[in-house]
Order: structure tokens, then sequence, then C-alpha cells
């Protein structure tokens, strides 16, 4: 099971089974792209200051589909 987070400018996938608990600002995340991420208050949308839309990470989407079993995104795929 995964879950999606800001970080660093982007939507990053987190594993569950790794990150059970939400993370919270000035923690560091592992995501499935492989980057190590150090979260900011800017980082949590739930925060009404903090969101605006962010792009999605392509790597961590395509990860992400590929353990779910889902066909790639048209988008990442061009």
């Amino acid at each position: 099971m995964f879950s999606w987070h800001d970080a660093e400018g982007a939507r990053h996938a987190i594993s569950r089974v790794d990150y059970p608990l939400p993370p919270r600002p000035g923690e560091s995340i592992a995501s499935l792209c492989g980057r190590e991420l150090e979260l900011t208050r800017e980082d949590f949308p739930q925060l009404a200051q903090y969101r605006p839309h962010k792009k999605t990470c392509l790597s961590c989407d395509a990860v992400w589909r590929e353990r779910a079993g889902m066909r790639p995104n048209p988008v990442s795929a061009r």
C-alpha cells in the first residue's frame, strides 16, 4: 500500500509499510523513486497557507503504477 505526499515541489509516493503514520514537518522520508526527501511545513497542503497544487513526480508515478499492476501513465510515456 502506498500514499502520496508533497515534497520538494512535487507529489511523491511513499510506502505505508515504511511510514504507517503520516509524516510530519522536519522528518526525512524515502520516496518510491529512491529520493530522500526532507519535509518542510510547505509540504503539508492540509495547512491552509500551503494548498497550491504541485506536479506529481513521474518517476514515483511509474513505480507506483508498476507495483499496482496498472498501465503506464500516458503523460510519462511520451
